[in-house]
């Protein structure tokens, strides 16, 4: 018997659309975070914007990390690009708009 099972003997056992776990669950606050950093805002400057202090604009990307499982602030936003969680094609072409 082999020691260990490659991940696809793995997903072979689990039924069609259960492998996938659902996206993170993120607040309005933590959504609006994660724009603003998208946008290449410092916690300062998002504190500032969303007025509050620069430890709660902290406490909302550790809250983020901690859903997406992750360690830093660049890979819970690819994560909650690639999982929906946020949309930026609307804040890209919004952005592009503005500087006609």
């Amino acid at each position: 018997m082999p020691e260990h099972q490659t991940c696809d003997s793995f997903s072979d056992s689990v039924p069609d659309g259960e492998g996938n776990p659902p996206p993170a669950q993120l607040t309005a606050k933590e959504t609006q975070t994660l724009m603003w950093l998208f946008k290449g805002k410092t916690s300062w400057e998002i504190a500032r914007i969303q007025n509050c202090s620069e430890s709660t604009v902290n406490f909302h990307f550790s809250n983020i990390r901690r859903k997406f499982a992750v360690n830093s602030r660049s890979a819970a936003l690819l994560k909650a690009i690639e999982s929906g969680a946020i949309r930026i094609g609307e804040t890209v072409a919004r952005g592009a708009h503005e500087s006609e």
